[in-house]
């Protein structure tokens, strides 16, 4: 492993900074997240090509937000628990930081201004491009008949919401584990609310959060939204537009959300004990679990259930890739618009090619989308 023998210190800071620079301009969560950050840390030589997304499905089987499970497991290469701890911080800090700032300004936020505007379609179309590259560099190495019958069932069940993600993943694990033990011979009010409560609903949160933090957005909808919701009774209309900034702004989509309604509940206490207490089960057992995975992987109950989940993984990626591709090809009457088409197109051919950093490249699109709205309006 490539910079292990460097000074600790100077291996923090610059674990810091990558993932710092990653979670800052990349929006949209943390597929895309662990799609950028297994391009990036692959070059820098910190872990192997197609390393992080290989062990997506791991992940995805710990409570808690895939992004700060990248930070946990190359922050522990890097440096161990030490390094595991900065990498969750440098990846927490953009999203807590912009959207405590964000959810003061709410009223006065310019979404509809078309320069932001602009930007942000660059933004996705990148995005969506590099998560494409992704999912056809995963399903290359999961390609074989049994894995093409799980990827199909589960993007299947995915896509019409026949079940929710953390059944998938299960129903993935069972059958692996079916396929690998087969003899090989056969197959309340608005009123502001202590911070403590923003903690512990957080906790809550952290524990069950599975797969990633779209998973989360039923919760939030439960607990904050409505009428009929026992906190803050948060109006339909206001949070679709807190989905929207969640995915134009830096940082995981569930930490932005945890921000956005700890501050509601207990001003900037509150988003800071939500945002930490979202974070921290999930980490604590992402930390043990990545601890133990060399020492458990030659074991067949672990293969068995890998050789489910890689598949169901991929699905779940391709189901973000098309609200991705919602998101910036298409406007809100699925016509296709071509500059954004053409960005995706682009940055997928650079990012499966790795012809160029992909920071860089987010920034190149979404420069690139800003200079076409100021010449042709």
């Amino acid at each position: 492993m490539q910079g292990r023998e460097r000074p600790l210190l100077l291996r923090l800071a610059e674990l810091f900074w990558e993932l710092f620079r990653i979670s800052l301009f990349v929006i949209g969560g943390g597929y895309a997240i662990i799609a950028v950050a297994d391009g990036v840390f692959a070059k820098k030589g910190w872990t192997e090509e197609g390393e992080l997304i290989d062990r997506l499905p791991v992940f995805q089987m710990v409570p808690g937000i895939v992004a700060t499970h990248t930070a946990v497991y190359v922050g522990n290469k890097i440096a161990g628990g030490v390094g595991s701890f900065v990498g969750v911080v440098a990846v927490a800090i953009p999203s807590v930081v912009i959207f405590t700032f964000v959810s003061a300004g709410y009223a006065s936020l310019p979404l509809d201004n078309q320069w932001l505007v602009s930007a942000f379609v660059g933004l996705r179309s990148a995005l969506t491009g590099i998560i494409a590259a992704t999912v056809v560099r995963s399903a290359k190495k999961v390609l074989d008949p049994f894995s093409a019958v799980v990827f199909a069932l589960a993007f299947a069940a995915l896509a019409f919401g026949v079940l929710p993600v953390w059944a998938v993943l299960l129903a993935a694990m069972g059958v692996g584990l079916a396929v690998e033990f087969t003899p090989r011979g056969g197959a309340s009010g608005k009123l502001q609310s202590p911070a403590w409560l923003g903690t512990l609903l957080f906790l809550k949160y952290g524990l069950l959060c599975f797969g990633g933090g779209f998973v989360l957005v039923p919760m939030y909808i439960e607990d904050f939204v409505g009428a009929a919701a026992p906190y803050l009774q948060i109006p339909t209309e206001e949070f679709s537009n807190l989905m929207a900034l969640t995915q134009m702004t830096p940082g995981p989509i569930g930490v932005n959300g945890a921000t956005f309604f700890g501050y509601r509940l207990a001003g900037v206490a509150g988003a800071l004990a939500a945002s930490a207490a979202l974070l921290l089960p999930g980490s604590l057992l992402a930390f043990a679990a990545f601890r133990s995975l060399e020492r458990f992987s030659a074991s067949r109950a672990v293969q068995g259930i890998l050789r489910g989940v890689r598949p169901a993984s991929v699905a779940l990626m391709t189901v973000a890739l098309w609200s991705f591709a919602k998101m910036s090809v298409f406007g809100a009457d699925m016509v296709v618009d071509p500059l954004a088409a053409a960005l995706v197109v682009g940055s997928a051919y650079l990012a499966y090619r790795k012809k160029l950093n992909l920071v860089l490249l987010i920034l190149l699109c979404a420069a690139a989308s800003t200079l076409f709205y100021a010449v042709f309006g």
